[in-house]
């Protein structure tokens, strides 16, 4: 930390997950992982600029976080946020001060301070004795708390499922506001989704609570049928009986399949395999325990859904969502499609970018999601992996550039010649 930040004037603390991690290390106890370090001064954004100029640190950032007091420094090759206290009297002594900011903060756990001038903690709110009770407890009134940023109705379960702790009774009697709830920014609702599906233990479970306490039909309407109770299909094909118990199933033996991945491959499989039924959402009891046609009204759904959180996904993602929603049963048994449906899938799929070992992954976890068969989705990860290799290595193997110099400009014979010639070496191969 630069010594200058430090000085007493300034209330500099560490904030947030890291200040939580260093009181638990100097209380002896187990704490958690801290992916960011985010500071809080006195200063207001206008003094608080001038001072990061004049150190010669002082890095740009959005009008969205100015508004909100946030400004950012570089401290050696590190980024770093830091933010204007948010409450308490300016006049007050500077631990009065610090305590208000801390007061209100989302969560007691997440109203600790490492008050850097004096090397001290401040917890008001006793957020390490609930810590180590593995308990959610709001900062304060928990229906004020969500008034002031709604998106932390959904944080309370989130951060829970992240750590394996339980919600403070007072906020589970908080009642969904559909008005307060539509008040949560996309790119907020993105953010909260996303770190579900990458930090919870079972990113299904922490959903199925979500929609228990009926946030999920306000917030991700296009998901929440899948967690209603109907059935994920006939008996003989999903032992399991229910859509949401299918989810869960699935999106667990992903997680133990992914974490090896980088951030961004995780998020892919994880998400294709949450939206893979999504079609499922639109059909009525009457066709139940079957879901004929989901397939084509799950692509259709996954879009409406994306466009509600437009940040989470981008574009490599969102084709492989697609993907997995379109073509999770016929890729099952590959080797049954016809060669010219083995080539629509290359050419439409394959050669356009969609990576094979993601695209398998998902559809493993389909079938790995179902009671007695995660050995069966392991199987067909390697079965698809392979057959995807052998119809991509056939289909380059015819000479392209040839039939392009039979055809001339003639692009549409070129294309049927093309995918002849590409179905001919399937069909020979």
């Amino acid at each position: 930390m630069a010594p200058w930040l430090t000085a007493a004037d300034l209330g500099t603390c560490v904030v947030g997950s890291a200040a939580l991690a260093e009181a638990c290390a100097r209380a002896g106890v187990p704490g958690p992982a801290s992916h960011d370090l985010d500071l809080a001064w006195a200063l207001d954004p206008a003094a608080g600029e001038a001072l990061l100029r004049e150190r010669g640190v002082f890095e740009p950032t959005t009008e969205a976080n100015r508004a909100r007091g946030t400004l950012a420094l570089r401290l050696g090759a590190k980024r770093v946020e830091i933010t204007s206290f948010r409450a308490g009297d300016p006049r007050a002594p500077m631990a009065e001060r610090i305590a208000a900011d801390l007061c209100a903060r989302d969560m007691s756990v997440g109203a600790l301070a490492w008050w850097l001038a004096e090397d001290r903690i401040l917890d008001p709110l006793r957020g390490l004795d609930h810590w180590r009770e593995k308990r959610i407890v709001a900062a304060g009134d928990p229906a004020e708390r969500i008034r002031e940023h709604p998106v932390r109705h959904l944080r309370y379960y989130r951060r829970a499922h992240e750590w394996g702790f339980t919600v403070d009774p007072a906020i589970r009697r908080v009642a969904p506001d559909p008005r307060v709830l539509a008040r949560i920014p996309g790119e907020a609702l993105a953010a909260e989704l996303r770190f579900g599906l990458l930090r919870a233990a079972s990113p299904g479970r922490f959903l199925l609570e979500v929609h228990e306490v009926g946030l999920l039909p306000h917030l991700l309407p296009e998901l929440a049928p899948q967690f209603d109770g109907r059935p994920a299909g006939p008996i003989r094909h999903h032992p399991e009986v229910s859509q949401a118990q299918h989810l869960v199933l699935a999106l667990e033996w992903a997680v133990r399949r992914v974490r090896d991945l980088p951030e961004a491959d995780r998020l892919a499989v994880l998400l294709a395999v949450l939206v893979h039924d999504l079609g499922k959402s639109a059909t009525t009891p009457a066709e139940w325990p079957s879901h004929r046609g989901h397939e084509r009204e799950g692509v259709k759904l996954l879009h409406t859904l994306l466009a509600r959180v437009p940040s989470l996904a981008d574009t490599q993602t969102v084709r492989l969502c697609e993907a997995v929603c379109e073509l999770h049963l016929l890729a099952r048994q590959p080797e049954a499609l016809r060669p010219g449906t083995q080539v629509d899938l290359y050419e439409e799929w394959l050669r356009r970018g969609l990576r094979d070992d993601l695209f398998a992954l998902a559809l493993g976890a389909d079938v790995g999601g179902r009671l007695g068969r995660e050995a069966e989705g392991d199987a067909l990860v390697a079965h698809v992996r392979a057959f995807l290799a052998r119809l991509r290595a056939r289909c380059e193997s015819v000479d392209a550039a040839a039939l392009r110099a039979q055809c001339g400009d003639d692009l549409p014979r070129f294309r049927a010649l093309l995918h002849e010639a590409r179905a001919r070496a399937l069909r020979d191969g």
